[in-house]
């Protein structure tokens, strides 16, 4: 005979069992999660002016307006951009900062680029929404034409450091540029500059640019007189998790939407950024 104290404990053992794996559950997609939570958490670069910074941006105002296609609220994850784009889709995509905090459900930004996306398998690229490329803004009363480097032997550029843009301008015509450009920790700091002086022109990605610039009649925005970074340009979009199918359709469904209606574009030019079509 099972005494009353054993047999208590194994039918609470049976019980939990049951209550923890009933017959035939399946564990809930990631967009049935986003929903049962009522919450769409989104990866957000800091400090990416215009597109994510201090709490507003293009990226802020398009992820909130994605979280509302979706019925659920937008609660952002801010991060510091890692040392490449694998160690930023590791910690806030797949799987998440060693201290702690992410992954997010979406990460806004990433580059849609065929060759590179196949080297990432943990990843979904998906939902281009528009296009970036290098350019170059100047004073017009110190430059007002750029044909090509050549003036910058004399006139200084501002740079952003490590990027190709900076890369390109430190090698190109064997180096004789060396002496007048001036790097940057970011493309915002060294618009600063432009703005206030201190250098006469700025490479930096076309977005940056124009938000920075907000339409500035001093200055004028070209792409740089140089092949390799004209033809430098690249989509972006968003990235979930490999398996999260459902949640990419019901987001690429909604990107589809912003883009046609034309919230996108209203969007962008509000933060003075003109819209590239992917």
């Amino acid at each position: 005979m099972i005494r009353w104290p054993v047999l208590a404990a194994l039918t609470a053992l049976w019980l939990s069992l049951f209550a923890a794996a009933p017959a035939g559950a399946e564990e809930l997609s990631a967009l049935q999660k986003i929903r049962a939570s009522g919450v769409l958490k989104v990866a957000l670069y800091k400090n990416f002016a215009p597109f994510s910074h201090e709490g507003s941006g293009i990226d802020v105002e398009l992820a909130a307006a994605l979280a509302a296609k979706l019925g659920v609220r937008m609660s952002p994850l801010w991060f510091e951009a890692d040392e490449n784009m694998e160690d930023d889709l590791r910690n806030m995509v797949w799987k998440g900062h060693y201290l702690g905090y992410g992954p997010a459900d979406v990460m806004m930004h990433v580059p849609i680029d065929p060759a590179y996306m196949a080297k990432v398998e943990r990843v979904k690229f998906f939902a281009p929404y528009h296009r970036e490329r290098y350019a170059i803004a100047r004073q017009l009363d110190q430059l007002p034409t750029l044909d090509n480097f050549e003036p910058f032997e004399k006139f200084s550029l501002g740079i952003e450091g490590d990027t190709l843009g900076a890369s390109v301008m430190l090698s190109a015509d064997g180096g004789r540029y060396r002496n007048t450009i001036k790097t940057f920790r970011t493309a915002g700091e060294a618009v600063a500059a432009l703005k206030g002086g201190t250098v006469a022109a700025v490479m930096a990605q076309q977005g940056e640019l124009e938000g920075g610039l907000k339409g500035d009649a001093r200055m004028a925005i070209d792409l740089p007189p140089h092949p390799i970074l004209q033809k430098r340009q690249w989509p972006l979009g968003l990235a979930v998790k490999q398996q999260s199918d459902d949640l990419a359709q019901a987001l690429q469904a909604a990107i589809n939407e912003l883009l046609a209606d034309g919230t996108l574009k209203a969007i962008m030019q509000r933060h003075g950024v003109q819209h590239r079509q992917p």
